[in-house]
């Protein structure tokens, strides 16, 4: 079984002040030391908080990074998929990252 992952956001400026809103001050965390050995101030928060702020990026002007800890004692590390967006085949051929072309078994 997987170990479960806790979720973490550190924001900046104007993001800090919505989040802060949005989530109780025990979710607040002071000086958490990551993997990269720097000490971050983040928000704890569950996965759904998160899409909630992307969603909301752009239009809210949010500025945030996610982290991410696998257990109860785990590293504390970027999320390096928060942005990547996966791409089917047919919105590919629509904004030409892919090309129609014939399979090399109907060429013969």
């Amino acid at each position: 079984m997987s170990a479960r992952k806790k979720w973490y956001v550190e924001a900046t400026a104007h993001t800090n002040e919505v989040i802060a809103r949005e989530l109780p001050s025990e979710n607040a965390h002071e000086d958490v030391l990551c993997q990269d050995g720097v000490k971050r101030d983040f928000w704890e928060c569950e996965y759904r908080f998160i899409t909630r702020l992307l969603e909301n990026e752009a239009t809210a002007r949010l500025n945030f990074k996610v982290f991410y800890r696998e257990g109860k004692y785990g590293p504390v590390k970027p999320w390096p998929f928060l942005r990547r967006r996966k791409l089917v085949l047919k919105s590919a051929l629509e904004k030409g990252r892919v090309k129609k072309g014939v399979s090399p078994t109907q060429a013969l």
